[in-house]
């Protein structure tokens, strides 16, 4: 028998999942947490794991990311969700100079197992700004991964 279920809910329970697995896995991000639980795609996770592990942050990307760099290296999960993928860009030095790097600058003594959740568009009308498919930017960039969902 052959499942459906949609990104939004798969996203969900991956996340739902690793977090029951692993108590320093925590969610952030803007509007992480709201009413609007990120297009459902956290819904029910700030009532289940509490408000320390989902919540919602200042809208400052570079920090944010720079925030979990620095939580990752100091050994916890950090998964941080933006709204936009067109966004991703204010974080390029973050992510090409540090995040990526920190393997190689402390000679593999150092790791970080940040994920970046970014959402690339989302129905009808949403201008040049949240349209982008810029993905493919970070393949290039040593020590970055990129996943990319897809129901084919």
């Amino acid at each position: 028998m052959k499942l459906k279920t949609t990104f939004r809910d798969a996203l969900c329970l991956a996340q739902k999942h690793a977090m029951e697995k692993d108590p320093n896995v925590f969610l952030y991000g803007l509007d992480v947490g709201d009413h609007k639980e990120t297009f459902g795609s956290t819904k029910g996770l700030k009532e289940q794991f509490g408000a320390k592990r989902v919540f919602a942050t200042p809208l400052s990307e570079d920090a944010n990311i720079g925030m979990g760099i620095g939580a990752a290296i100091a050994g916890l999960r950090p998964v941080n969700i933006h709204i936009r993928i067109d966004f991703v860009l204010l974080c390029l030095n973050q992510l090409a100079n540090i995040a990526g790097n920190v393997s190689y600058y402390s000679n593999g003594k150092l790791k970080c197992p940040l994920t970046i959740r970014a959402i690339i568009g989302r129905g009808f009308g949403q201008g040049a700004q949240h349209s982008k498919e810029i993905y493919q930017l970070f393949k290039y960039f040593q020590g970055i991964k990129v996943v990319i969902p897809s129901s084919v």
